[in-house]
């Protein structure tokens, strides 16, 4: 093992961020005018309580101090020359920056075990900084990321001195983060597990990757191509039920019950089309009402990047984390006065380029049904607003695990931002035309007479059946345009087995009519008039899900594959349709 080994990672995934991180820096100082001069940077080894030495870099503004501080730690010194431009910036607006590299990782003692010592470590230095003389008393943790994880993890234990924290694109859900209804997301976690094993191999990682999340069995994946079992991967794979041992005791378990425990006021950020978007609202909520009066909780139309990515514009939704975390920090750390609302919910409404303040998390009194129905003319379901009282019908279709259906866009991915790896597009791009597939059924709406805003969860229903033990269904809701393209809003899938958000396996018996409910994440989307929309079901989409391989059983242990006849069953006395959230002013 080589500890280092992430250091020869390509930096031309820092090239272009670099780049456009500069140009931020000139834009933000016209509106937001440096106090101070960076005056210079010092390495150190800081001890923990067991004695391991982590790398901890100290950056000074000009000037006799003592100052506020901001911490920030980070797991991946393949960064480390972005960590540094931050780090810079942030003292021209009178801040000590401490950044610290994770044990085991860079120039950090100690092994590296992803995750489990970030509490402890990220505590014992928060105490180190308090000691020092270069701190006034006041301090804050910035972080996105990995870097949100260290905040949330400590955060229902800060000492007084710890004023605020600015948490950026993670949340406090893992379970819900890697599993949807007893799905694995391979897009997000086996890319990151094989990019951060900490593992030196010859093979290039991209193409491990890709030979990874087609392997059967899943299971082995370490030992064929690093030689080693990942204990920590293998218990993510490894636990589906959120009922297991994994999921009740420990780290995770903990982690989300931090939230309700915090007393500082904190800014939040989210992206509609990030990985970590859902455990990320979760934390949100779980917040006391008054530490949320005292907050703020940003979402754009941005990947995990905090960028705008896909087909669509978005116009308007230019953000500079490091701009809103010195006003933040100024106001929070300083005193100074805060130029916008606190207590409020900003998300960003794609397709009408304009960001709308909710006082609470969005709540709609309305939500419209859409039934899904057959189509005698066109080749293709239909959505409609009335239930059809006739006779119950069937639509069936075929899936065959060995000839999936692959991801076209979507919020649940993160493999593209590896260099190599070849990662499916994020965000809303243009989708298929109908019919391209035969295991892919669409159902279409009407055109909207007028626009229409959804404003939270869309969530899918479905009546159906299937002739084996388990297997998947997925849905996807897009709008399709009157120039006849389409984009997708939102996608989400389940198994049988772990259907409608079960936290254990549920029994099934081929052939046997049974009701699932598919809750996909939540939007601020406007459907814009003469569009319709659009809803594909079908049972995979991989390489976000695993291939369901229609067996019984554990997904990572399973090796052969059987083809499945998929019924969706509409009319009368089923229950298949979406429902969709309405925005209050659509009311």
């Amino acid at each position: 093992m080589n500890k280092n080994d992430d250091l020869k990672q390509s930096t031309s995934r820092n090239t272009e961020y670099i780049l456009n991180m500069k140009n931020q820096f000139e834009q933000m100082e016209l509106k937001l005018p440096p106090t101070h001069d960076f005056n210079e940077m010092i390495e150190t080894q800081v001890a923990m309580g067991d004695g391991v030495m982590l790398m901890t870099r100290i950056y000074f503004p000009e000037g006799g101090g003592p100052w506020p501080v901001i911490l920030e730690r980070s797991p991946y010194p393949q960064i480390q020359e972005v960590l540094d431009l931050t780090s810079k910036q942030f003292t021209k607006y009178g801040y000590v920056v401490v950044s610290q590299e994770c044990r085991g990782k860079g120039a950090s003692e100690g092994e590296w075990t992803p995750f489990e010592n970030e509490r402890i470590d990220g505590l014992d230095t928060i105490n180190w900084i308090i000691e020092q003389t270069w701190m006034n008393g006041n301090m804050a943790m910035y972080g996105n990321s990995y870097g949100g994880f260290e905040q949330w993890i400590l955060a229902d234990s800060l000492p007084l001195e710890v004023k605020t924290l600015f948490v950026g694109v993670f949340g406090t859900e893992r379970y819900r983060q890697m599993y949807m209804n007893g799905m694995f997301r391979h897009e997000i976690y086996t890319s990151w597990a094989i990019e951060n094993s900490g593992v030196s191999i010859t093979e290039d990682l991209g193409d491990v990757y890709q030979k990874a999340i087609k392997k059967r069995p899943h299971i082995d994946i370490d030992l064929e191509f690093f030689g080693e079992e990942f204990p920590w991967y293998r218990d993510w794979v490894s636990n589906v039920s959120k009922d297991s041992d994994f999921w009740q005791n420990g780290l995770w378990a903990d982690l989300s019950q931090i939230p309700q425990k915090i007393n500082v006021p904190m800014y939040i950020v989210g992206g509609w089309y990030d990985h970590h978007l859902d455990g990320t609202v979760c934390g949100y909520r779980q917040l006391s009402n008054k530490v949320k009066s005292e907050s703020r909780f940003v979402i754009g139309p941005w990947i995990h990047s905090l960028q705008p990515r896909g087909d669509l514009e978005y116009f308007n939704s230019d953000y500079s984390s490091l701009k809103e975390a010195i006003e933040w920090f100024n106001h929070q750390l300083k005193g100074e006065k805060y130029p916008y609302s606190k207590g409020v919910v900003d998300t960003y409404v794609i397709r009408d380029h304009k960001w709308k303040s909710h006082q609470e998390w969005l709540n709609s009194n309305r939500k419209e049904k859409f039934y899904l129905s057959q189509d005698p003319i066109k080749q293709n379901g239909a959505l409609c607003l009335e239930k059809e009282e006739s006779r119950p019908e069937i639509i069936a279709y075929q899936y065959d695990p060995n000839n999936p259906v692959y991801t076209k866009g979507g919020e649940a991915l993160l493999a593209w931002i590896s260099p190599g790896f070849n990662g499916c597009p994020p965000s809303s791009v243009l989708q298929e035309k109908v019919g391209k597939r035969s295991d892919i059924i669409s159902f279409i709406s009407e055109p909207f007479a007028e626009d229409r805003t959804i404003s939270g969860s869309i969530k899918v229903y479905l009546t159906v059946s299937t002739d084996v033990e388990d297997t998947s269904f997925t849905a996807k809701v897009s709008e399709l345009f009157s120039d006849g393209n389409s984009y997708n809003i939102r996608d989400g899938i389940t198994s049988i087995t772990y259907r409608n958000g079960a936290r254990k396996p549920q029994a099934y018996s081929p052939g046997e009519k049974i009701d699932l409910e598919i809750e996909l994440w939540p939007i601020t989307w406007t459907i814009k008039k003469g569009s319709q929309l659009r809803l594909d079901i079908s049972s995979s989409n991989f390489p976000a899900y695993h291939v369901h391989p229609n067996v019984k059983g554990s997904w990572a242990e399973q090796k052969d594959t059987k083809i499945a006849t998929q019924q969706i069953h509409i009319g009368k006395e089923n229950h298949s349709y979406i429902e969709v959230p309405l925005d209050k002013s659509d009311i």
